[in-house]
């Protein structure tokens, strides 16, 4: 990646590295927690899909406060900056009480926790990614700063997936003492990462002419044709793969009787995506952001296709992990692809509106990315709970069936859809051109 006479590549790498904490719980909150919290608890499936589904109201109030509210800061320090501190400490204190529950925890219990560490989490999240839409402007520039950024969030996925390998903690797959670990490794890492995104990383220059309102925000959104297209492929994509995590572990587990190998196949995933991310980066350079992302969807809409001729047991494990590899390397576009468009979504929006909606705009993907997750992963879990699946039981073949048609069929037809509508996104490299040249041109003396 080429060097930046104003934001250098250190710079780009201190901005990133708050990601790695971030991707290294967020995986787990979607796709180990709800399972771990099912065994461990007692609280039935059903439930836990229930409360997963709920939680989203709560993040529909506190997503879009969040990017008003940091779009309307204004300190020495910079608009995105303060609010990484406050979420550092709070996700500091969630991450320990949602991954180290203890041994009476109810319902009631993972339901505050599991709030409350998303609450943490979005203070840092959408401010984040806001600032990065802040510190370059061009379209490949954007596509470098969300390579960055997919590699942090992709080290952070493959730290996760390798706790269970260290010897030291002498846990057992990702049991109790295998998540205490991790929420301890994050809680370090925050403070390491964060203070060096805050003291290294620039604070971007803001766009912005007019003032920002509520009532202006909604109007924008809902009046930007390319958001609006943005939106339907990304819901489309989030909310397949929401339902694949949701239940991936229990279909290794459970369908597939390869509990005990699952952090293998973790590894497999999480060094897959770390691999394919800068491939990712040139991909875009030839096929542009939307074409690349249409064709990483539809490779892993067929990788999750291809896993219902998995058989149970050892005999199917080459042919899980192979599929599983190819669906991480589909997959690994979504950290470069989205958020790099997205930005240039900000950037019409700018040129439209002459105000710089960033943090809006990163709040409205943050909200539909955990509203992807938990009501993807939430209804998953509801519908398998209706069809009669149940974990530590022998299953009936309709039971399982119900499950593959949930997890396996559904979410694939919904992602391979969500490649279709990128395919023909309206903002290209060419028209991005054409609306940054008329945005530097209202701005020059």
């Amino acid at each position: 990646m080429r060097h930046r006479p104003h934001t250098s590549r250190f710079q780009l790498i201190a901005y990133a590295l708050p990601a790695v904490p971030l991707a290294i719980i967020l995986f787990p909150a979607y796709a180990i927690l709800p399972s771990f919290y099912a065994h461990r608890t007692h609280i039935p499936l059903a439930t836990i899909g229930a409360i997963l589904l709920i939680s989203r109201l709560f993040d529909a109030i506190i997503d879009p406060a969040i990017g008003y509210l940091s779009d309307k800061t204004r300190t020495r320090w910079g608009s995105r900056k303060p609010w990484l501190v406050v979420g550092a400490v709070a996700a500091a204190v969630t991450v320990y009480r949602l991954y180290v529950p203890p041994a009476d925890a109810d319902w009631l219990y993972y339901a505050t926790w599991f709030l409350l560490f998303y609450l943490a989490f979005t203070l840092i999240e959408i401010p984040h990614k806001a600032w990065g839409t802040d510190i370059v402007r061009t379209y490949m520039e954007r596509s470098e700063v969300s390579t960055y950024l997919g590699m942090a969030f992709a080290i952070g996925n493959l730290a996760f997936a390798t706790v269970p390998f260290i010897p030291a903690i002498g846990g057992s797959g990702y049991d109790a003492t295998t998540l205490r670990v991790v929420a301890l490794l994050v809680i370090a890492l925050l403070p390491l990462t964060v203070g060096t995104a805050l003291w290294f990383a620039p604070q971007g220059q803001p766009v912005a002419a007019e003032r920002i309102t509520i009532a202006g925000l909604v109007l924008s959104a809902i009046t930007n044709r390319p958001f609006l297209r943005f939106l339907l492929i990304f819901v489309l994509a989030g909310f397949g793969q929401g339902i694949f995590y949701g239940a991936v572990f229990l279909y290794v587990g459970s369908l597939l009787r390869l509990g005990t190998d699952f952090p293998y196949i973790l590894l497999a995933d999480a060094l897959c995506t770390l691999i394919a991310v800068p491939v990712w980066f040139r991909l875009i350079g030839r096929f542009e952001k939307h074409r690349a992302w249409g064709i990483g969807m539809m490779v892993s809409a067929s990788a999750i296709a291809g896993m219902w001729l998995t058989p149970p047991g050892l005999a199917g494990f080459p042919l899980l992990v192979g599929l599983i590899i190819v669906r991480a390397a589909g997959g690994a576009v979504i950290y470069v692809a989205p958020h790099a468009l997205l930005g240039d979504v900000v950037d019409y929006d700018i040129l439209r509106t002459r105000s710089n909606r960033a943090g809006n705009y990163h709040a409205l993907m943050a909200l539909v990315t955990k509203a992807n997750g938990a009501a993807g992963g939430g209804l998953a879990l509801v519908l398998i709970g209706v069809l009669g699946f149940k974990t530590g039981v022998a299953n009936t073949a309709d039971a399982i069936v119900g499950f593959k048609m949930v997890v396996l069929a559904l979410s694939s037809v919904i992602i391979a859809g969500s490649a279709i509508a990128a395919w023909t996104f309206p903002l290209d490299r060419r028209r991005h051109d054409i609306v940054r040249r008329r945005i530097q041109g209202r701005v020059s003396p």
